[in-house]
This record gives structure tokens, sequence and C-alpha cells, in this order.
């Protein structure tokens, strides 16, 4: 509902679909509230870990102009083409849409503009570089996080060498998930593009002294550590050496080298670790038992991703501790406690307690273990790191001490790749503060979103979301690397752009200009409201009637 922007007094009374009252006079004074156009947060906004600002992305996407969203999108997330995929999106968990037929597909638009990125033939044109900045900053670890940081600080003009320890950059997106959720062959574009920025990364390069870590802080102006989380948990139980670990056993997959380690495996763990182990065993031609101590409703596994699994043929034995692991014969024997579920504990979750006399022993060919992972900190120095072994950063600038800042899951231990990036962003903006000498602080949370209470949603129309194309389940277990769905269309994505309700964000209907009954309400140039209080009488229909809930009655003496 587009209005062609004029001023309402400069138009005859007989073009317009509802009538003008009092256009002829000043009435202001009569007002005691005043409409005021105001911006707000979206709930889908607010609860990305990465700010992504998704209404404007839309407004953009509706006005033809995928440019320019992607432009906006990049301004947040410097690898939609990987979280589009990955993501678990908190975003449409939360969207308003939701609460009225479907949330929008948020995830499959912003895989849409990743993928439009990269099929561009200069994909950094999206990226301004700032003027170069003569410091130099050291980015040890190429996961996400550590990606991110550099993408951010190189956008801002400084000097940035990647430190990488394997053969190839990407960490966890290039070693620890899977082909069919995530190609390499996109988080190779992505870094090339990073390489086009003018970001170096040394592969090869091993940091495990603290020797080695004094060494960067005299060489670099400063120095983010990204290093993720590697190491197995232990589960701490008799026999555990016999248990291979998730992360490394993804790992060699990813690199090709090497095969099932048997027909039936036992995977310990609800995690998204545990259901990729357990995912890519299938593809492998395995049978994977997934043994969690909780009941599926507490499994911190993205639920999408457990619904796969089961449509896979992956097995899953809830409420089940192993307490205890031997070999015979070729088998792994585990030895196992069955659990119930008391009060929640320091997670929320219900706390899972053992059941006396419920003993039992099962065997597999394998055991592989997925319960958690914690960093490598030998090469960090002891009074860096924080109670718990992760390192010590300050929650609200990254800072870890002089010229060393940290981000992802060396700090937070086990997150989503998207949280991961917003680390790495954040850290970003604070070693830009800190070489440019000025305060590290906090960035400032937004206020809570919009309500959905707040709008007027007679404007829209029930409409289904998109069907994403995915490759039906006997397919995709026949190709270990295949991707299991594809990106949508830009007719597609311009239609979710439609969908999207643009909480808290004026959506440049006119809507208001048209409800007017005093004219006082002109369209500027991009189709957006600016009030004439001379004329306004304040009697709040233009901010009933608004479709977004931007429009806000405020009294005068405010």
């Amino acid at each position: 509902m587009t209005v062609v922007p004029k001023t309402r007094r400069e138009m005859p009374v007989t073009t317009l679909s509802v009538p003008v009252v009092g256009s002829a006079g000043k009435t202001g004074f009569w007002r005691d509230f005043r409409p005021v156009w105001t911006q707000l947060v979206s709930p889908c906004s607010y609860d990305c870990p990465a700010s992504n600002r998704l209404p404007q992305i839309f407004e953009a996407i509706r006005n033809g102009k995928p440019e320019e969203a992607a432009k906006i999108l990049l301004e947040t997330n410097p690898f939609p083409s990987i979280t589009g995929r990955i993501c678990p999106h908190f975003c449409e968990n939360n969207c308003s849409r939701g609460e009225y037929d479907e949330a929008i597909s948020i995830r499959a638009v912003e895989r849409y503009l990743g993928d439009f990125i990269l099929t561009q033939k200069d994909a950094k044109m999206f990226v301004e570089t700032s003027a170069e900045r003569q410091k130099r900053v050291a980015v040890i670890g190429s996961g996400p996080a550590g990606l991110a940081g550099a993408f951010y600080l190189r956008k801002m003009g400084y000097t940035v060498t990647v430190f990488e320890r394997e053969s190839r950059p990407g960490g966890l997106l290039m070693y620890g998930i899977p082909p069919y959720r995530l190609p390499k062959q996109v988080v190779e574009r992505e870094i090339t593009t990073l390489k086009k920025m003018g970001v170096e990364i040394k592969t090869g390069a091993t940091i495990d002294k603290q020797a080695d870590l004094e060494r960067m802080k005299k060489e670099f102006d400063a120095v983010l550590l990204s290093t993720g989380a590697w190491k197995e948990r232990n589960i701490g139980v008799p026999g555990e050496d016999y248990m291979m670990h998730g992360l490394e056993f993804l790992k060699q997959v990813n690199e090709e080298r090497r095969g099932p380690p048997g027909t039936s495996v036992a995977v310990v763990g609800g995690g998204n670790t545990a259901i990729d182990v357990a995912r890519t065993l299938k593809r492998m031609g395995a049978q994977p038992v997934i043994y969690y101590r909780r009941t599926e409703k507490e499994m911190p596994a993205v639920k999408e991703e457990i619904a796969k699994a089961k449509e896979d043929g992956v097995s899953f034995i809830y409420l089940t501790l192993p307490v205890e692991v031997s070999e015979s014969k070729g088998k792994v024997k585990l030895k196992c406690v069955r659990m119930r579920l008391g009060e929640p504990d320091t997670s929320g979750r219900r706390r899972p307690i053992p059941i006396e006399g419920s003993e039992f022993s099962v065997e597999h060919d394998a055991t592989i273990k997925a319960i958690g992972e914690i960093t490598d900190t030998v090469w960090i120095p002891r009074s860096l790191l924080s109670k718990e072994g992760w390192i010590n950063a300050d929650p609200g600038t990254s800072a870890v001490s002089d010229n060393v800042f940290a981000a992802g899951d060396m700090v937070s231990g086990p997150s989503t790749v998207v949280q991961a990036i917003a680390a790495g962003r954040k850290a970003a903006v604070n070693i830009d503060l800190y070489l440019l000498g000025k305060k590290l602080g906090p960035q400032a949370k937004p206020e809570q979103p919009v309500q959905v209470g707040r709008m007027n949603l007679h404007y829209y129309e029930p409409q289904d979301r998109p069907k994403l194309r995915e490759v039906p389940p006997e397919e995709r277990l026949r190709s270990r690397g295949k991707e299991e769905d594809s990106t949508i269309t830009y007719e597609e994505a311009e239609r979710e752009a439609y969908r999207c309700f643009s909480c808290g964000y004026c959506r440049a209907c006119g809507v208001c200009w048209l409800f007017c009954p005093d004219a006082s309400i002109d369209l500027k140039e991009d189709n957006k409201p600016e009030f004439d209080y001379d004329y306004c009488k304040g009697c709040g229909i233009c901010s009933t009637e608004c479709p977004c809930g931007v429009i806000v009655m405020q009294r005068e003496e405010e």
C-alpha cells in the first residue's frame, strides 16, 4: 500500500478516499497530545545476537534493491551465506508474524542475500573500507569470531593478519560442521572475499607457547584471541579413553581421512555436535544411537536438526547416562544407568538424577562422546583465565589485558556461529576504540522491542511462508556432501519482505497520511511521515491506524 508523496493541503478534497476535516485553519492549539514518529527495535532484531537490522533489510528488498539490502546486512553480519544456512534463527522464534500465521523465513532471506553477494563478480563491492590506518592487529584463530573480527577491523582500515594452525582457515566452519549443512565451497568463497579486502591469512601457524603470545603483543598494536573451544570435555567415567572425540571425528571426516568406525556406533551427548556426528554416521552407512541423560525437551541441539536426525533414522535413548566404558573382543561396552529429572539446575533445565538399581549394559562397535568442549589454554597465562578455565575477557569490551582482546567460544564456552560472529564484531569495535585512544565501553543494548499488540494487523492478510526445497531423507543419505536444501529465489525473498510486519520501523505505507482528518501529515521523499503541528489536533487516528506501531502519542509538556 504505497501512496504517492504529496502535500494533502495541495489536493482537492474530492481526490481523497476519506473526508478532510479542519484543513482550512490552524488547530494545533487544541492539542493535549501530539503524534511522534519513532523508530523502535523489532523483536527479530532484538533477539538476533548480531542485531541485524531486519526491517530495513526487508524494506530495501520491497523497493527492489537487493544490493542495498545486502550492504545493510553486512554492517552487522559479514557472512550471511554461512549464517543463512546454519543459524538457529533466534529471530524467527520471536517473529511477531508467528503470532498471526507463520514467522517470516528470515534465515532463508539471509541466505539468499549471502549467496547473492557471492555471485557478484566483485563481492567486496558491498564493503567500503576506510582510509588506511597505520596500526597492525593480529587475530589468532580463524573461526567465525576471528574472521568476523578481521572483517570489521579491515573495514575500519587496519592492517590485519590472521594466524591459523590448520592448513585451511575457517576453524569450526571448515572442520566442525558437516558439508551437507555448510558446503566448504561457501566458506572458501567468504574467506576469498576477506583476502580481497586485504586481510592476510597465515595457515600452519602454531601459537602454543606463552612466549608466542608475548611476541605477538610486541609485534602488533593489538591482538585478538579467538581460537575457539576444541578440546572435548571428560565425562569422568572409568574407561573413557575408549571413547572417540566428537569434534575430532567431524574434523577427520571433513578432511576426508577417515571412514565409519563401525556399523553400530553409540553417540553420547545432546548438543549440536552430537547430532552432527550421528547424522554424518548415517551418511557413512552406520547405525548411530544417541544416548542422552535428559529428555528431548532439554536437548540443547537445534530442534530442526533433531527432527532431521529422526528423519535420517538416528535412534535416541533418553534419560540414560554411561557410567563405565570397557572393551572386549573388538566391541565397546557401555555400562549405563537410567535417570529421572529433578529440580532445575543453573542451566534452567531439570537436573538428571540416577535411579538406583537401574544399571544395564550395551555393546557397540565404537563410541563417540560429544558432551561439550573446552578451550586449550596451555599457551595462555593463568592470570588471564577465569576459575572455570575460560579467557577472562571483560563482557562489555572484550578486553583481556594490555593490548589483548578475546572473542568467541574461548570466552563464552561453546555457542552458535552467529553468537561468535557478534562477539568478533564487538571485539573489533573495542579494539578500534583502544587504538584510537578512546575509552572502551559496552555497546548500548536497545530498549525492549515493540509489542505486536501495539500494531494494527488489520492491514495484513494471512500468507504462508515459502516451503524450502529440501532433499528427501532417502536421497540425502546417499551423499555425504550434498547440501540438504536450496536457496530461495528473489521472488520468494521479495514475497517474504512483503509479509514482514516491519515492527517498530515505518513501512512507508501512507496509511497515516490517508486517515489524517486535519491534512497535517506530509510524506517526505522516502514516503515517511512528517507532522505539521500547526494543523494537528492530536486526535490519535494516525497512531491507532499505524500498521507498524511507530507513531506514538506524547503529552505536549513532554
